[in-house]
């Protein structure tokens, strides 16, 4: 191949690269005017150098920089949210078992009362049996049970009631202490009106003024904390005595 044609055949190539592209096809002609023109009326685009693009690509980081620390800032307050919700979540539940036990803590107690008083009617009518002339509910109801055999069997009787009533109240004195409820001594004790509440008086000599001379319901604390008061008769000296 002589130079010549060498030559013919550049010129055609470097012809075809340098003649325009045809446009797309689909695209309308004054979309294509608005594109390559930048709009009617509006001057062509000018042409971006190195620093134009430097500059965008230095705001485009300090963006993305200043997105990534509010996501940042987002996920530590959803983590603290997070946080506060699962603590009150756990204060919830602590405060709804409290509740459930001081509920049922209140349905023992209630419970073991109605067995003392069982317990001290069961004992009180031993001993009308027990006695010599009985007297009560028992001689006129029942008799016939005050014959020698009659008495044996009712002692009998009463006997396991007593003892019923007695393992009952071992079981529920029990379960009292698991719950850490104990009792308030009161009887023989100086009146304490954070513990007791003083629902009748009594003249006395023989014990110091305010002393508890008798309990009509026991008292009890729970975790430290009073949970029913003791209601209690308390003494007072005698007229000329008082302190």
């Amino acid at each position: 191949m002589s130079r010549e044609e060498i030559l013919r055949r550049f010129e055609e190539w470097l012809d075809g690269a340098m003649a325009a592209e045809e446009p797309p096809r689909g695209v309308g002609a004054e979309i294509l005017a608005a594109i390559a023109g930048g709009g009617e009326g509006e001057a062509p685009p000018a042409p971006t150098d190195a620093y134009s693009l430097w500059a965008a690509m230095t705001a485009l980081t300090q963006e993305v920089k200043l997105q990534g620390r509010s996501f940042k800032d987002l996920s530590d307050t959803l983590d603290a949210q997070a946080g506060r919700m699962a603590e009150r979540e756990r204060d919830l539940r602590r405060e709804t078992e409290r509740r459930c036990r001081k509920d049922a803590l209140g349905v023992l107690i209630d419970l073991r009362d109605r067995l003392v008083r069982g317990l001290e009617s069961v004992r009180a009518s031993a001993g009308e049996i027990s006695s010599a002339a009985p007297q009560g509910w028992h001689a006129r109801i029942f008799p016939r049970l005050f014959s020698q055999a009659g008495q044996d069997a009712a002692e009998e009787t009463l006997a396991a009631l007593t003892k019923g009533y007695e393992m009952g109240l071992d079981r529920l004195d029990q379960t009292l202490e698991e719950y850490d409820a104990r009792e308030i001594a009161c009887e023989g004790q100086a009146f304490d009106p954070r513990l007791m509440s003083a629902i009748d008086r009594q003249e006395s000599s023989a014990v110091p003024e305010g002393t508890v001379i008798e309990v009509y319901r026991s008292g009890y604390e729970w975790n430290g904390e009073v949970f029913r008061p003791a209601q209690v008769k308390v003494s007072y000296a005698p007229a000329g005595k008082e302190k």
